[in-house]
């Protein structure tokens, strides 16, 4: 006696991407979630030295004062007399903190006159970034 056996086609042999489609989402969101997005723009600004150089965990806005005495947001020039209404725009919430970012060769003034435009703005949140020692 002889068996036979058919092969049927409709049997044929599939391969489930689905898992594989998780891991690779699983792995996009870890990579997005641990990233630590540098929110210092590309102006040439030497900070000055200070004794103690806190870390803002979640800065959101990086206003910048250049060699020059001009005002940057986000990497932008903005005039002095408009810094309190971008200030006002660019703040998601009233608890944004605003990293100031100066070079090392601006007068006080210019400083404190932008430090005024921003907590007039709402912002009670704003440090002054300085090189690390």
């Amino acid at each position: 006696m002889r068996t036979r056996f058919s092969r049927n086609n409709s049997d044929a042999l599939t391969v489930d991407l689905t898992p594989m489609i998780d891991m690779v989402f699983i792995l996009l969101i870890f990579f997005l979630v641990t990233a630590s997005f540098n929110k210092m723009n590309a102006i040439d600004i030497q900070r000055p030295d200070g004794a103690t150089n806190d870390l803002q965990g979640s800065v959101s806005l990086v206003v910048s004062i250049d060699a020059e005495n001009g005002v940057w947001i986000e990497g932008e020039p903005v005039d002095i007399r408009k810094l309190r209404s971008r200030v006002k725009t660019l703040s998601s919430s009233d608890h944004t903190s605003v990293m100031l970012n100066a070079d090392r060769t601006v007068d006080t003034g210019r400083l404190i006159e932008v430090l005024d435009q921003i907590r007039l703005a709402g912002v009670d949140n704003v440090a002054v970034a300085t090189a690390g020692q």
